[in-house]
């Protein structure tokens, strides 16, 4: 009998957008549940990468560094990578068409995927957030993000597709993250041209959600319906 796989949440995405960008979660404590995946750091100091084991923090100007593993994340979403399918594409893809490759090796849109892409990009365009103070929005936040653009780059985009009635709990749709192959270059993706890339997906039958129990979130009102500023904030 095949074993179950599980996308470990370190605190609802809902939690984050209302401005609650501080938790106690180590990175140490995140990597117990798993090697791959993506998030953030307190005080939104720099997207996060994990890959094989390692995080890496993203940081506003496009460079990256390996992560103290004692850092704090708000938000950071891992599972224990190991893809069932693949798919080599030789040819100039955008974004847009490379999510309609991916779409098709889907078994269902009611399942989630760990995602990794790797190869060759004609262009990247990805962005991250400067510092912030916390209890400000991330819709507000997103106004300060920096944006970059990275020419002929190998790398690897590292991320999930949720299905949206997820919203609540985690990014929905495509949220994927980009470093370069030598760990110098990274940050959320918007948009690229690939060249040659390899695609590797897994899908997810289990979720495991940890809620916080700091005062900042145990006094927090999260019944509103976030959808609108998560999309904004993200896209």
């Amino acid at each position: 009998m095949k074993k179950s796989n599980s996308l470990y949440v370190s605190s609802p995405v809902n939690a984050l957008v209302k401005g609650i960008l501080r938790e106690d979660k180590t990175l140490k404590e995140v990597l117990k549940h798993g090697d791959f995946g993506l998030g953030t750091f307190n005080d939104l100091d720099g997207e996060m990468v994990l890959l094989e084991g390692v995080f890496y923090d993203l940081h506003s100007d496009g460079k990256t560094n390996i992560a103290d593993i004692n850092l704090e994340t708000p938000y950071a979403c891992v599972t224990h990578f190991k893809p069932e399918t693949s798919l080599v594409i030789n040819e100039e893809l955008t974004f847009d068409r490379l999510k309609k490759k991916i779409d098709s090796l889907f078994l269902s849109k009611n399942l989630i995927y760990a995602i990794q892409v790797t190869g060759k990009f004609k262009s990247i365009k990805a962005r991250s957030v400067p510092k912030q103070d916390a209890y400000r929005p991330l819709v507000d936040v997103a106004g300060d993000q920096k944006e970059f653009f990275f020419e002929e780059e190998e790398g690897t985009l590292v991320g999930f597709w949720t299905p949206d009635f997820m919203h609540s709990v985690t990014v929905p749709d495509y949220h994927l993250h980009f470093i370069s192959d030598d760990k110098q270059r990274g940050g959320h993706l918007l948009e690229f041209l690939s060249k040659n890339v390899e695609i590797k997906i897994q899908p997810i039958e289990q979720l495991t959600l940890d809620l916080p129990h700091s005062i900042d979130y145990l006094t927090a009102s999260l019944d509103d319906d976030i959808s609108d500023d998560l999309d904004k904030a993200e896209h």
